[in-house]
């Protein structure tokens, strides 16, 4: 089934609004909670990238795969913990799927 760019741009929309990160996601993968302001600059970094994709789908002739292993290559995580890298990619694997992005092909 193929979805047409505004459908996949209204799922990133609707992603955007979930709260991944809330204390039981943390619970379920048996990490410890690292404080409000390490989730709100996760939080931020999920909404960096989806909107990185909602701007590059509205783009004509882009390649979305090259332009998103780009955006891993330039991503300065430095700010975060290894488990923290590992959750926040998670996450955005999902925003990734919903455009069509192969993910077993970006490397990060």
């Amino acid at each position: 089934m193929n979805i047409s760019t505004e459908e996949k741009i209204a799922h990133l929309e609707d992603f955007k609004t979930k709260d991944w990160l809330i204390l039981d996601e943390w619970e379920d993968r048996d990490l410890k909670w690292p404080g409000d302001d390490v989730v709100e600059q996760m939080r931020l970094e999920i909404l960096d990238f989806t909107n990185f994709l909602i701007f590059h789908l509205k783009k004509e002739g882009i390649d979305l795969q090259a332009e998103t292993q780009k955006y891993y290559a330039d991503w300065d995580a430095e700010y975060f913990k290894n488990e923290e890298i590992e959750f926040i990619v998670e996450i955005e694997l999902i925003a990734m799927k919903i455009v069509g992005i192969n993910v077993d092909e970006i490397i990060i």
